[in-house]
């Protein structure tokens, strides 16, 4: 909490790697850390599974 404490008044954005559950998600969200990466969201991904993936969440996004 203290890293993001110091990124916010430095006016950084910070990313934070490796979140894998629900309750890691809601401390970042209440903290305020607006990226994040981890197992949570995707595992690895190939180039072409990549572009896969972010086409359905693009997609599924502009019809909801």
């Amino acid at each position: 909490m203290a890293l993001l404490a110091m990124a916010k008044s430095l006016r950084l954005d910070v990313i934070a790697e490796g979140v894998e559950t629900p309750s890691q998600q809601e401390f970042l969200r209440q903290n305020h850390c607006r990226y994040v990466q981890g197992n949570l969201y995707s595992p690895p991904l190939r180039a072409l599974e990549m572009e896969a993936f972010l086409y359905r969440l693009y997609r599924d996004q502009v019809y909801e």
